[in-house]
């Protein structure tokens, strides 16, 4: 912790001024923004990590979130009811892509020692071109085609960069995130600037195995059979023998620090404006409602955490309607001191993931259960979910809380379990959902155990959801865009106004092909 802290506050000056929401970088991400820093690249690499981490805005954190009725907005309602705005990605190329690429060059070609003993060859790649493709993912995620092949290429005369498809982008994400594994060593120098793994090669060999499963299971619609490119490249991943993630040890988390001035970017959001939904609580409560999706009326404990009182006795907003609406149906807000969203979660020193062993476990019971692995289904839902139950206790319960970090050992109840049973509560609901399969089948289960699980990562939990159709989300009541959940993001106005050929060219990889969020991406379609 306290080599993470000193990074940060290396990078106070250089980040602090990146940590406001969605800046219009315009077409300069294809500028080399870091000329002057072109000895330093632990800061290069650092920065890059904790930009993404920081990435706020109501377009990259808040959105997706209520894309997926996570939570409701109660006096401003534009954005649950799917107001179309551009976004902007500029964030993504200026600060995080561009810096890895340059790190990617520089040390492929001559290693002065000044580069040397900032990481060796190898492993400076090897990092780099995997959080790269981390990154990339999230874009393309979101957009569709995008640069990549040509992107950061202003040096070679390239200022207006093709939009590579989706396709082609997924094809470079699974060679960026195996190039990268595979360049890892632990007996040369560690990667210096690596705030997520503080420069552990083998937790980074086993996160790129993990975004892996991840990336493979997204290609699911597009390749289905067990012995498709999806399949096969899940399979390989898998049984890498550099291993996934499967403990809490080993999972990728960001840490924050409000006295370094690099705070959870959740933590500037109006709690006032932001309530849970109605649709989540209902569900997590395991109550006969029509908004029970995730449970046979097993209550699910992970609601405690997820909200402010840490209760189970919340009432929840419900999901898409105007100011007006709400009012015209009766409807009051809650008080935000009970159902708004846990300061565990957006305090300005509180963690957040980047990949769990819970959700790596959710993966591998969806592969089992199309077919792709021998594993068994109900054995790896029980683990995600318990597993996620664990990671919730580890990183939000404090010593305030009873949980004493230097022994591990609780003093009183958490939502896992008890003193004497730490997984009792868990246990409890993983059988439940377990036997819920016989019903509903597994797709559906772990479907709705990943919208469960990813709570608080919008974008992923987006993602799955426009994939797998789970839970049955319902469009908001009020909808500004014909009453369709958004699909994708709207490209970025500079896009359009500056490389419109490249831009129009792209919409052709939509369906229909227009730039609008009701329009699939690639592997949606």
């Amino acid at each position: 912790m306290k080599k993470i802290k000193s990074i940060l506050l290396s990078l106070t000056v250089f980040s602090f001024a990146l940590s406001c929401a969605d800046e219009n970088f315009g077409d300069n991400y294809n500028k080399d923004v870091n000329g002057i820093y072109s000895s330093d690249y632990k800061s290069l690499m650092s920065g890059a990590m904790m930009n993404f981490a920081q990435n706020g805005g109501n377009a990259y954190l808040m959105n997706p979130q209520l894309y997926v009725q996570y939570q409701s907005q109660y006096v401003y309602t534009t954005e649950s009811l799917y107001g179309e705005t551009a976004s902007a990605w500029s964030r993504y190329y200026v600060n995080q892509m561009n810096s890895l690429t340059k790190i990617i060059q520089d040390y492929s070609g001559t290693v002065t020692p000044a580069m040397a003993v900032q990481g060796s060859a190898q492993n400076m790649i090897g990092v780099s071109k995997i959080f790269r493709a981390i990154v990339m993912k999230r874009v393309t995620d979101a957009f569709g085609d995008a640069p990549f092949s040509e992107a950061m290429q202003i040096q070679n005369g390239i200022k207006t960069p093709k939009y590579d498809s989706q396709q082609a982008i997924y094809t470079q994400i699974i060679k960026d995130l195996k190039d990268g594994r595979d360049a890892l060593s632990s007996s040369t120098t560690a990667p210096q600037g690596d705030i997520i793994y503080g420069g552990n090669v083998t937790k980074w060999k086993k996160l790129a195995n993990s975004v892996l499963l991840q990336v493979a299971l997204q290609m699911s619609k597009k390749y289905p059979s067990a012995t498709g490119i999806a399949a096969t490249e899940f399979n390989a991943a898998l049984s890498n023998s550099s291993g996934v993630i499967e403990t809490i040890a080993d999972e990728a988390w960001f840490t924050f620090s409000s006295s370094n001035l690099l705070p959870n970017p959740l933590n500037a959001f109006r709690a006032a404006d932001y309530r849970l939904s109605r649709e989540l609580v209902e569900s997590l409560k395991g109550t006969t409602t029509s908004f029970n999706r995730t449970s046979n009326h097993t209550p699910d404990t992970r609601l405690k955490m997820y909200n402010n009182a840490f209760s189970m006795s919340i009432t929840g907003l419900p999901y898409g309607y105007s100011s007006q609406g709400l009012s015209a149906a009766g409807y009051s807000a809650p008080s935000s001191a009970t159902n708004s969203q846990s300061l565990k979660f957006r305090g300005a020193d509180s963690p957040m993931n980047l990949m769990t062993a819970g959700y790596t476990f959710l993966n591998r019971a969806e592969a089992a259960a199309r077919g792709w692995t021998t594993e068994n289904v109900e054995l790896m839902l029980s683990k995600g979910i318990v597993l996620n139950y664990q990671t919730l206790d580890k990183h939000y319960i404090t010593n305030s809380d009873n949980y004493d970090r230097n022994t591990n050992v609780w003093g009183g109840p958490n939502i896992s379990g008890t003193t004497l049973q730490p997984t009792v509560y868990a246990d409890a609901y993983a059988a439940a959902r377990v036997a819920d399969i016989t019903a509903f089948g597994a797709l559906r289960v772990i479907g709705e155990e990943k919208w469960v699980a990813l709570f608080n990562n919008g974008l992923d939990s987006w993602s799955e959801w426009r994939r797998t159709g789970y839970p049955n989300l319902v469009p908001a009541t009020n909808a500004l865009n014909g009453g369709v959940i958004p699909r994708r993001m709207i490209y970025p106005l500079e896009e359009q106004n500056f490389n419109s050929a490249n831009y129009k060219t792209a919409l052709s990889g939509l369906n229909p092909g227009t730039d609008s969020n009701k329009s699939k991406i690639w592997w949606d379609q």
